[in-house]
């Protein structure tokens, strides 16, 4: 059985240009010698109508004479008798084949004698060749039949050659077509193949795989189409291993700070009360850390999952704001921080997730808060248009390198790398913050001059 693409499609190129050429050199070998044939019995068809004609004109009565029958016989190379109904040779001599098929086949001769042109084709037997025998009843006298007979040894010649010449030309056609089915073949899963090394080999482990087969017709667009889908599936895989490195790092730190402070509570090397609860306090810390960190974990994956559902109700921006203005009060205090909010004229009402819409401006907040000098102002701004509403913060902090901007939304990613943990946060704010907007059905963007401001924009459709 055949295995291989490349032998199947070859072999079905093969299988088809035999059949197609030999039902083509059998129909045109038989049209070949029926159209032989046909002619050769309107020839004797012509010769016996004229022969019918030039005997009467020549002979007054009824005996026609052997020797001119004989001799117009061979004149037109064929053979010549007259019969009546009762199947009586009145002049000439019938051919054995004639003979033998009037014995076998006990054909009443009355049938050649309705005063039509008969033609008949008689096959080989032992004896005698394949002929072709013609009755042309004469005009003046419908009780006699000219017979004329010939054998089609010469057609039959003439067709052998054909059909041996129409077999060779089949062979020759077979043969090139094999080639060009071979290399058509070849042409056409080469690509594939190509495909499929390159397919085990990211199976395999080796991400960096592309194929080669590349192009525009379908299977280059395949290939292409293949090379983006590793190189998504290569980018998750470094996603995914940075990703485990990061919250490794993540966890690890908090562990080793309780694991630490416990270890210096348990051996006794702290005594006093004061420096006690200070310990007990960073490890309270460190929990509260981690909780939060799993906790946004586990909301950035119902999001990516498709889990997160969104409830749309009529939001009052009024009572919103002083929400959040209580909310972020004690934290912006710590600082001497001010929180500015402002809001559009006649803008009271925003139909959108009250939940999530607090959650993204949180994350805003937060951010911006972390990320500015004591004493700073942050704006916080809502507006709209006629197709949007837009929610802003600013602030007037260390910025962000340009650098940097398009890697803000990726989870655990830190400008400054080298910065300490003491300033809070999981590095997931962002990148759950672009998740729930893009949820929303919003946009969310960022632009930055270092030492100077940072402002996230985000806009969200016309729903109020």
């Amino acid at each position: 059985m055949i295995r291989s693409l490349f032998g199947k499609i070859l072999t079905s190129h093969i299988v088809v240009l035999v059949l197609l050429t030999a039902s083509i050199g059998i129909s045109l070998s038989h049209l070949v010698t029926n159209y032989l044939v046909e002619a050769k019995k309107a020839e004797l068809i012509r010769v016996g109508i004229s022969t019918t004609r030039f005997l009467n004109a020549v002979t007054q009565d009824q005996l026609y004479s052997p020797s001119l029958l004989e001799n117009l016989s061979d004149f037109s190379g064929t053979t010549m008798w007259i019969i009546d109904q009762e199947n009586h040779t009145r002049s000439g001599k019938a051919p054995k084949i004639w003979q033998h098929h009037m014995q076998v086949q006990n054909d009443p001769a009355e049938n050649l004698f309705n005063g039509e042109v008969t033609s008949r084709l008689y096959s080989a037997n032992d004896d005698d060749d394949p002929a072709i025998v013609v009755s042309i009843p004469f005009p003046q006298n419908p009780s006699i039949v000219l017979m004329i007979h010939t054998p089609i040894t010469g057609i039959a010649k003439t067709s052998a050659a054909i059909e041996q010449l129409l077999l060779y030309t089949i062979l020759g056609s077979i043969l090139l077509a094999g080639i060009f089915a071979f290399i058509l073949s070849r042409n056409l899963t080469k690509p594939i193949s190509n495909i499929s090394h390159a397919a085990e080999k990211f199976t395999a482990g080796n991400y960096k795989s592309r194929t080669t087969a590349i192009g525009q017709d379908e299977i280059g667009r395949l290939g292409f189409t293949f090379n983006e889908m590793a190189a998504a599936l290569e980018r998750i895989e470094q996603e995914r291993q940075e990703f485990f490195s990061d919250i490794t790092h993540e966890l690890k730190t908090p562990l080793a700070t309780i694991q630490a402070v416990t270890e210096s509570l348990l051996d006794g090397v702290v005594t006093e009360k004061t420096k006690q609860a200070c310990y007990l306090k960073t490890t309270l810390d460190e929990c509260h850390q981690m909780n939060s960190l799993i906790s946004e974990l586990l909301n950035l994956a119902r999001i990516e999952s498709g889990q997160m559902h969104f409830q749309y109700q009529n939001l009052n921006l009024g009572e919103f704001i002083e929400k959040q203005k209580g909310k972020f009060q004690p934290m912006s205090a710590e600082k001497n921080q001010q929180l500015i909010f402002s809001v559009s004229p006649k803008l009271v009402f925003v139909k959108t997730d009250p939940l999530r819409i607090e959650q993204i401006l949180s994350n805003l907040i937060s951010n911006a808060l972390r990320h500015s000098p004591d004493g700073n102002k942050i704006f916080i701004q809502f507006e709209r248009d006629k197709t949007s509403f837009i929610l802003s913060v600013t602030d007037s902090g260390e910025g962000i390198p340009q650098k940097d901007l398009p890697y803000l939304w990726d989870r655990f990613y830190r400008v400054d790398k080298a910065r300490s943990r003491n300033k809070g946060g999981t590095g997931l704010g962002l990148a759950i913050t672009k998740k729930l907007v893009e949820g929303m059905h919003g946009n969310i963007s960022v632009s930055s001059i270092p030492n100077e401001k940072t402002i996230f924009k985000v806009i969200f459709p016309k729903t109020f």
